[in-house]
């Protein structure tokens, strides 16, 4: 199975208002002016008609991600590959495509329970991206809009999955020392390509997994002066600044996290590397970063 890239994320909410300020204002999104409505809302930052559905509801949490694959071929390729690897999926219902502006897709869940949904076909989008704070742009062309990070503490097993049957390749191994005591065992971090020169469009931290449902997404900008910008904003808006400003050992994204109003993190970025597949070697990291990257939980 080839997957594409990381195509969009849903996200469930209390508060669009909140929600359509923080993308807006802070992030620089653009906000679909035909997509988005009392109950959704739909914010842009490429050709694509939207990388993140915000959706109204009970609660403040990541609901799924998006995952595209080529054609029509590849999605009967991964349904044969699913199938023969006992593992259940569903067709997504015609309803659910006109939503997502695909032509067709599966959803299934991974081990450590996530919602995956593979996709083909996404619609073109008239509307032209231009961002609210003045963003040059988002660096996503073949590459898909950034990453997901997971947390689960059956990470062996979800590792396997999104390599043995969703075809990810090891980027790079991470063991970082969350404790003095040197008998307490360090934590593992998978970060995982798929086809396209990203460094990696999953990762998964071992850990309980979040109340709201992930640990981090990213988006990447196209210069510097940007990521400063966003930094800028958040602070201006209190918005919590979950690590400081640093450039990461693996794959060199110099970024700055932040919190969004469903709990989990935003890495805004800048600079990341795209590896070329056929010469690189995974890499072990013991370290998460290179300078910066000071991690403060809220609260």
């Amino acid at each position: 199975m080839k997957v594409k890239g990381l195509g969009y994320i849903l996200v469930e909410t209390t508060d669009l208002d909140k929600w359509n300020e923080y993308g807006q204002e802070v992030c620089g999104f653009m906000k679909h002016p035909e997509l988005s409505n009392d109950s959704t809302l739909c914010l842009k930052i490429d050709e694509a008609p939207y990388r993140f559905s915000i959706q109204k509801g009970s609660a403040d949490k990541y609901l799924l991600a998006g995952f595209e694959l080529e054609n029509q071929q590849a999605l009967d390729d991964a349904k044969s590959q699913l199938q023969s690897s006992d593992v259940e999926f569903e067709d997504l219902t015609p309803e659910v495509c006109s939503e997502r502006l695909i032509e067709a897709g599966i959803t299934l869940s991974d081990p450590a329970g996530n919602t995956l949904e593979l996709y083909i076909n996404r619609n073109e989008d008239k509307e032209v991206f231009v961002s609210p704070q003045g963003i040059s742009g988002f660096i996503t062309k073949n590459l898909g809009f950034g990453h997901v990070v997971y947390a689960t503490l059956n990470i062996e097993e979800t590792h396997d999955f999104y390599k043995d049957v969703l075809g990810f390749g090891d980027s790079d191994i991470t063991d970082l020392k969350m404790s003095p005591n040197p008998e307490d065992p360090p934590m593992r971090l998978y970060f995982m390509h798929c086809d396209n020169p990203r460094h990696h469009s999953v990762a998964m931290m071992q850990a309980p997994t979040p109340p709201s449902g992930l640990i981090h997404t990213m988006v990447e900008v196209e210069n510097i002066d940007d990521v400063g910008k966003a930094l800028d904003r958040a602070l201006a808006r209190d918005i919590h600044i979950s690590s400081t400003l640093g450039r990461h050992e693996n794959d060199g994204m110099l970024s700055f996290y932040m919190q969004t109003p469903a709990g989990f993190d935003l890495e805004f970025g800048y600079d990341g590397k795209q590896p070329d597949w056929e010469q690189h070697e995974t890499t072990y990291s013991d370290r998460p970063s290179v300078w910066g990257h000071e991690f403060t939980p809220p609260g």
